[in-house]
């Protein structure tokens, strides 16, 4: 089967799911797969679709504007909540089973949204592709209820880019983890230690470079970037104010990688 004949049978596989619901609340990240989600659902549903998206200090800097700007774009209904992840254990000493906590603690607090509001069904937008990586985060999705269209219709991530792509939607957007996976496992997490890496990668963010991570290791950091944006990074214009701004932010020694 051709490609294009095949991402064609998926997306009426995912169309003929969402005409089948009545009322569904999804946990809108603002990526690519919640996205698609948003947008496919949205033209089949109307009202019957509201998207919720949980802010709290281990989320990127400006995913909530671009999750709700997209919402407005699309019509649909956008519910937003403020979440701690620090008061969740895992979380906060950031072990290996962090996503899970999370994950859980966001779930329920979906839960509790979706009944004050007396919808029975509530999405993520995990793909085929999700199931082949560790994702402790989607234990917590299966054990709660929650419900997966993208991947009971079969779509993975080449099919929902092109799908995205014919939408006018951000199909290549790169995907954007929490802060919290810059730091070393059982490393004690603070609002202010992801602060200081959301400050960092958002002043790189705004200058158009676009896969940014900078990893943590005590007083010490590494940057991650793709190696095409590498030339432009080190030219002095921006190579020495973000070295002057991991100063004041107390990093005394950085590295590329």
């Amino acid at each position: 089967m051709k490609l294009e004949t095949r991402n064609l049978k998926l997306e009426a596989n995912l169309q003929s799911y969402l005409r089948r619901q009545r009322r569904a609340l999804l946990l809108f990240s603002g990526g690519i797969d919640s996205s698609l989600l948003l947008a496919a659902g949205g033209r089949v549903m109307g009202p019957d679709l509201v998207a919720l998206t949980f802010t709290g200090p281990h989320i990127i800097p400006g995913e909530l504007a671009a999750a709700a700007a997209l919402a407005r774009r699309l019509r649909v209904r956008h519910l937003i909540r403020a979440i701690d992840p620090l008061a969740v254990p895992e979380f906060l000493h950031n072990t290996p089973r962090r996503c899970y906590g999370c994950k859980k603690a966001v779930i329920q607090a979906g839960w509790k949204v979706a009944r004050e509001h007396h919808i029975r069904v509530l999405w993520d937008g995990t793909n085929v592709d999700d199931l082949a990586d560790y994702r402790p985060g989607l234990e917590a999705a299966r054990e709660l209820g929650v419900a997966s269209p993208l991947m009971e219709a079969g779509l993975g991530k080449a099919a929902i880019r092109d799908w995205s792509r014919r939408l006018g939607l951000a199909w290549d957007k790169p995907a954007q983890s929490c802060l919290a996976t810059r730091f070393p496992y059982d490393t004690m997490l603070t609002v202010e230690a992801l602060a200081r890496v959301g400050e960092a990668e958002t002043w790189l963010r705004r200058r158009g470079f676009t896969h940014v991570r900078l990893r943590v290791s005590g007083d010490a950091v590494r940057l991650q970037l793709l190696p095409q944006e590498w030339p432009r990074f080190l030219t002095t214009q921006v190579r020495r104010p973000f070295a002057a701004m991991l100063a004041r932010l107390g990093w005394v020694r950085w590295e590329l990688s």
